[in-house]
């Protein structure tokens, strides 16, 4: 089998186990079809990380990171839904990123940080640096097509001036990502999407995303065969 039909294999697994203990949420334990990019370096990162213990499964396809793990898994790979155990889709290039630092660009694992939680901004990667203050910051999403457009809107609309209280505006991932940048400070981001980690040296004020410093697309990608979104 290949490492997608393992991952598939995985997920499908994981479905199956939440319907099993959520009956009453789901009529199905089946997994909900989905159209969104399965990246090959992504995978292989994340079996990689599977491998060396920087990860780790438990039922119904939830996961810990080495940071804050509980005893059934933080985090899910699926959520729960009428149709079937939902794929989510931005795990995966996270986790890859998280495996990449640890791993190829050795930063010590006790400084990298997986999604913080609301009182520390909810950054989906954070690296710290002595002082542990954030030094590289990670936003990930599911499309790789929406982080150039997510970079422009940041700086044309927020480049000047941090988010105010009138601009706040729920599923606005524009202003969150501005206000977090504002607030944090850091020297790098990462806009991680499924195959690519765009670097760039970031600083304030003026908020700046320069030309990226290091860029990396892996080009090979797989989606859900079939499945539709």
């Amino acid at each position: 089998m290949s490492p997608l039909d393992d991952f598939i294999e995985l997920l499908q697994r994981g479905s199956a186990e939440l319907y099993a203990d959520n009956p009453d949420l789901m009529s199905t334990g089946e997994l909900t079809p989905t159209a969104n990019v399965i990246d090959a370096g992504d995978l292989a990162l994340f079996f990689a990380g599977l491998e060396r213990g920087l990860i780790t499964l438990h039922r119904g396809a939830r996961f810990n990171t080495l940071d804050r793990p509980t005893p059934v898994g933080r985090w899910g790979l699926l959520s729960r839904s009428r149709a079937g155990g939902w794929y989510n889709a931005e795990y995966l290039p996270q986790i890859a990123a998280y495996v990449d630092v640890i791993t190829n660009l050795r930063y010590p694992a006790e400084r990298v940080l997986f999604e913080l939680p609301s009182s520390a901004l909810q950054l989906d990667l954070a690296i710290l640096d002595d002082a542990s203050n954030v030094v590289i910051l990670g936003e990930a999403k599911r499309d790789t097509g929406a982080l150039e457009s997510l970079r422009e809107g940041v700086l044309s609309r927020f480049g000047d001036k941090a988010p105010g209280p009138e601009t706040k505006k729920r599923g606005d991932e524009q202003r969150q990502l501005a206000w977090r940048l504002w607030t944090v400070r850091p020297r790098l981001t990462w806009l991680i999407g499924p195959g690519c980690r765009a670097a760039f040296a970031t600083s304030a004020p003026s908020l700046q995303l320069t030309a990226p410093r290091a860029f990396r697309r892996l080009r090979r990608s797989a989606s859900l065969k079939g499945q539709r979104g």
